[in-house]
């Protein structure tokens, strides 16, 4: 009975291993990324992670200005999975880790966002993005329309 008992253990523990992939993205956490890449963010108060990588000197968006930027999305892994160039856009119109995120970042200038799942599309599959997914962006803010 033990050894059945030890045995079936054991045989459970090697299928959930085999099946969980090490680089599933929607499992990847911001704080792990964050010391992984020896990163220093600043973190708001709802979970977003940033770090101004070039300061800017013009007009700073708020959350309702439209905006021109260009853009890479990727997940924790590193795997890109959108990009853009020149792209204009109203902030009420983007996730919020977007909305609150650009706010801390002017004209001229660059900004990376690491966006909790809650902040991104949520429990939702958006294209590749599986469900409850962190990802990231790097934005360069063009202007502000």
């Amino acid at each position: 009975m033990r050894l059945t008992y030890l045995l079936t253990l054991v045989f459970l523990f090697a299928i959930t291993t085999s099946c969980s992939d090490g680089d599933d993205v929607s499992s990847l956490r911001i704080s792990d990324y964050v010391e992984e890449n020896n990163l220093t963010t600043i973190v708001t108060q709802s979970g977003l992670n940033y770090i101004i990588t070039r300061e800017g000197t013009g007009a700073r968006p708020n959350e309702n200005s439209d905006v021109t930027v260009n853009f890479v999305g990727y997940f924790l892994n590193g795997e890109t999975f959108d990009s853009g160039d020149n792209v204009t856009f109203n902030l009420q119109e983007v996730i919020r880790g977007w909305t609150e995120g650009m706010q801390f970042v002017t004209e001229g200038g660059a900004i990376t966002l690491l966006v909790p799942f809650n902040l991104g599309f949520g429990s939702f599959q958006r294209g590749d993005i599986p469900p409850n997914t962190n990802i990231g962006f790097d934005i360069e803010l063009i202007s502000v329309n």
